[in-house]
């Protein structure tokens, strides 16, 4: 019996909380979704996937990933290390959301006179180059902006560097932010790509 019918039929039975979790979960991709309220597969499951890519959508139990710094302007041909991070064994993750920015005078907006980088493992994001020459801030570490955002794995090392091309260092600052979540490796998909 559909839930129409068991809602608006002439002898309705009451609303279950099956049935609540069906309508909060229509259209989300929830597994095995039968007309049998006794069905397990209609109850939340830790760890237990709802078919959402989870590279997109955090599963139950993901983790934030919220790293903020801001460091000195480094000398004239000089990179500095703005953020680091390593994640952690047993942990795959994304970054979706990054906000970069300059304090200070000295730097226009676009001119390449500073140039940010996110590093894994000492080389571009794969499938995301774009990061890898930044040239104009991304919103600002107190707003970031959303990106089309890549995945991290496992033991890898997320850097977000700053190079500084041709601004006379006068005591100014470079700050970043990058935004995203890690969720448990084993519930990932063993074919996915990339």
């Amino acid at each position: 019996m559909s839930l129409y019918m068991r809602r608006f039929s002439r002898f309705p039975r009451p609303v279950t909380s099956a049935d609540r979790y069906l309508q909060r979960t229509s259209g989300l991709g929830a597994p095995g979704v039968t007309d049998n309220p006794g069905d397990p597969n209609l109850m939340p499951v830790a760890g237990k996937r709802n078919n959402l890519p989870i590279w997109l959508y955090p599963p139950i139990n993901w983790e934030n990933i919220d790293l903020a710094n801001y460091v000195a302007l480094p000398a004239i041909g000089a990179t500095a290390t703005v953020l680091t991070f390593t994640v952690p064994v047993g942990r795959n993750g994304v970054i979706n959301k990054i906000g970069n920015n300059f304090v200070g005078a000295g730097w226009v907006e676009g001119s390449g006179d500073v140039i940010w980088r996110i590093l894994v493992d000492g080389g571009t994001p794969p499938g995301a180059t774009s990061y890898d020459n930044i040239l104009a801030s991304l919103g600002s570490p107190a707003n970031p902006v959303g990106i089309s955002g890549f995945r991290i794995f496992e033991n890898q090392t997320l850097t977000l560097v700053a190079f500084n091309n041709a601004v006379v260092v006068a005591s100014q600052k470079v700050g970043a932010r990058l935004m995203g979540h890690m969720y448990p490796r084993d519930i990932e998909e063993q074919d996915l790509w990339i």
